[in-house]
């Protein structure tokens, strides 16, 4: 379960720097059923499915949130690196204001 468990959180932080809240409510949904359908064949009860399910779609939501700010967050301090780095430049020489 452990091992089931990383792999849903690292291919929820990826999907968040990748793909459109839509499309990954629509991953998550069918992974959700497929993992209850599961659960129900092993012979868990249905309410034991039902909260292993919504755990699961929680941490899956978290995890696409914090994938989705890591990514633009990482995005915005690039755009302002480079903003930076074209401003201290100096157009004829190439330098900066010091050099």
């Amino acid at each position: 379960m452990l091992k089931s468990v990383l792999v849903v959180i690292a291919v929820s932080i990826a999907a968040g720097a990748t793909i459109r809240a839509w499309a990954f409510a629509a991953f998550a949904f069918l992974l959700v059923t497929a993992l209850g359908i599961v659960i129900l064949l092993k012979g868990s009860s249905l309410t034991e499915t039902v909260v292993s399910c919504l755990e699961v779609l929680v941490l899956m939501e978290i995890c696409y949130l914090a994938g989705l700010f890591a990514f633009s967050l990482w995005g915005h301090i690039q755009k302002r690196r480079k903003k930076n780095a074209i401003v201290d430049r100096s157009p004829a020489t190439g330098k900066g204001p010091h050099g």
